[in-house]
């Protein structure tokens, strides 16, 4: 079972990272899509330090 533990938690941190995405109203990119998916736990940061769109 531990070796299932690190994709577990990439994956836990991916969607952690999309939610947090769609919350700050984030336009979801291909670039951020990879971003996520080799950075994994480590792109988070990268999620909330980004600005939101601004529409209007």
């Amino acid at each position: 079972m531990t070796e299932y533990l690190p994709a577990l938690i990439w994956s836990l941190s991916a969607f952690a990272c999309l939610f947090i995405a769609k919350r700050r109203a984030l336009r979801i990119t291909a670039i951020r899509a990879i971003l996520v998916t080799f950075l994994g736990p480590f792109a988070i940061p990268f999620a909330l330090a980004a600005k939101p769109e601004m529409y209007g």
